[in-house]
């Protein structure tokens, strides 16, 4: 396995302001790339995300822990982090850690009791970085400032 991957502040900066990104895993029963947007928990040195151990998500990285995740930044949709690695997954028993995705990605509300189905199990997603990409597109040519100086 590759070296974990250092990821510069830029890119944490970006992954600290969004709220969602997408999840790309490599589809068990066909080995197809498969996207999904998700909410995650960037804590300035690890990005989790919680899902149902019922999801293809779920699936799929439990047979090959190979993924992608992509953040646009909320602020200049010029400006992007991808981090490409591998995921490992715990078991998330009392929702804690779902809670606190859910309260992140909500303004602090509480998730819904009714949220997931009777008798879920939750896990949590953990990317290890092994690539980071963070190029500026267009040589932000189109990035918030110069669309507003185009208008």
């Amino acid at each position: 396995m590759a070296e974990p991957a250092t990821i510069p502040e830029h890119c944490q900066q970006i992954l600290a302001d969004a709220v969602y990104g997408t999840l790309t895993t490599i589809r068990h029963k066909d080995g197809l790339p498969s996207t999904n947007p998700v909410a995650y928990v960037w804590d300035g040195e690890q990005l989790r995300i919680s899902t149902l151990k019922s999801r293809v998500k779920y699936r799929n990285l439990a047979a090959n822990p190979a993924m992608a995740f992509c953040v646009v930044s909320p602020q200049d949709i010029t400006q992007y982090v991808e981090l490409r690695g591998h995921a490992t997954l715990a078991d998330d028993p009392d929702r804690s850690f779902f809670r606190e995705q859910f309260k992140r990605g909500m303004g602090g509300a509480e998730p819904p009791p009714d949220l997931d189905p009777p008798d879920a199990e939750r896990v949590v997603i953990t990317l290890h970085p092994q690539q980071v990409s963070s190029p500026t597109l267009y040589g932000g040519r189109l990035s918030t400032a110069a669309r507003k100086e185009l208008t």
